[in-house]
């Protein structure tokens, strides 16, 4: 019996940590399994000795004719000194032999599923397994699989078209994750509810704006002098998009434009007010924040913040140190800079 191109077998292993591939395998196992009524399948928690799991496996539901038994995480059947295990089971080892041995004479009724993010492949069991087809792959997507994937995730899962440029845009700006993808092309189906595709414009403002977004609550924690939330803004901008660290130097480095600017301007005599016009800053909080720091930091300071930008953009560019480090380094420098109050756009000079 076969699931999307899968093999169900007694037993099963799918090996890697790419937790929506793994969901998504288990599922397609349990519905050509079981079909649609799921009360044949069996979670094992962490913990007790692999007999316990095996002899689950030989005993056949009271109302159930077929059973599946999923194990995910299953990295502690082979943990070595579990409780509960005796002497013939005590090693990793030992627990992969009877594990073989079950899967040389499997129950009849019976599908076994363990999950793991590593898999052991130099073990018997692996080569009895891997002989059988039996092992599956949950690894995380290889960039150029994502604008294919979600191509046909938009068709088959949601009814939506979508074509390559729209594809291609989101894989951008999410990267190659799968549960954060699928979540996106959720949205943007919701979004568009009443259109039969998924366009390059849809994504760019639903999903870009989020990204722009996050960029500024980044930018608007620097201007703050909020080290630790510029530094989970980061993070966060990054757990997006690896590539973002070169994305978010160019942001603040046209932020410190700004704030350069605001202060040639502040030194002219200028109004406030004056200058966010000519500037078209927008929206007052912010405009009121590049003032005040232009005020706080002076010409020179700025000048300074963005030569150590600068500096980064380098280091990032010549493969000198970690791109990441480099960027949290300059976070907690600019941050140095004791933070100051708000003051409201009164139209006074400086």
């Amino acid at each position: 019996m076969t699931a999307q191109g899968i093999k169900i077998r007694p037993v099963m292993v799918i090996n890697g940590p790419e937790a929506f591939t793994r969901r998504g395998l288990i599922e397609s196992i349990s519905h050509a399994y079981l079909g649609e009524n799921a009360y044949g399948m069996v979670r094992i928690e962490p913990g007790g000795p692999v007999a316990g799991l095996l002899d689950e496996c030989r005993t056949t539901g009271m109302f159930e004719a077929k059973k599946l038994v999923v194990v995910d995480p299953a990295e502690w059947l082979f943990k070595t000194g579990r409780a509960g295990d005796d002497d013939e089971e005590a090693s990793g080892g030992g627990a992969r032999e009877l594990i073989l041995a079950y899967a040389q004479k499997p129950h009849a009724a019976t599908v076994l599923v363990l999950a793991c993010d590593s898999w052991l492949k130099t073990t018997r069991l692996h080569k009895f397994l891997e002989a059988d087809g039996a092992i599956l792959a949950a690894q995380a997507p290889r960039v150029s699989d994502v604008g294919p994937w979600l191509v046909r995730r938009a068709w088959e899962i949601y009814k939506k078209k979508m074509d390559g440029a729209a594809a291609g845009r989101l894989s951008e700006l999410v990267g190659p994750d799968y549960a954060r993808l699928d979540s996106e092309l959720a949205k943007l189906t919701l979004y568009g509810a009443d259109q039969p595709s998924i366009t390059l414009a849809m994504v760019d403002e639903m999903v870009g704006f989020q990204h722009e977004q996050k960029v500024w609550d980044f930018i608007d924690a620097l201007a703050e002098s909020d080290a630790p939330g510029a530094l989970a803004r980061h993070a966060e901008l990054l757990q997006m998009d690896a590539r973002a660290v070169f994305t978010m130097v160019g942001a603040v480095y046209h932020w410190l434009g700004r704030v350069a600017a605001a202060r040639e301007l502040l030194d002219r005599r200028l109004p406030d007010a004056q200058i966010t016009r000519e500037l078209k800053l927008f929206p007052p909080a912010r405009a009121n924040q590049i003032l005040t720091l232009a005020r706080r930091w002076g010409l020179a300071g700025v000048q300074r913040a963005m030569g150590e930008l600068l500096a980064v953009d380098m280091a990032a560019k010549t493969s000198l140190g970690d791109p990441q480090r480099n960027m949290e380094t300059f976070i907690i420098q600019l941050a140095a800079i004791a933070p100051v109050a708000t003051r409201p756009m009164t139209g006074r000079r400086a």
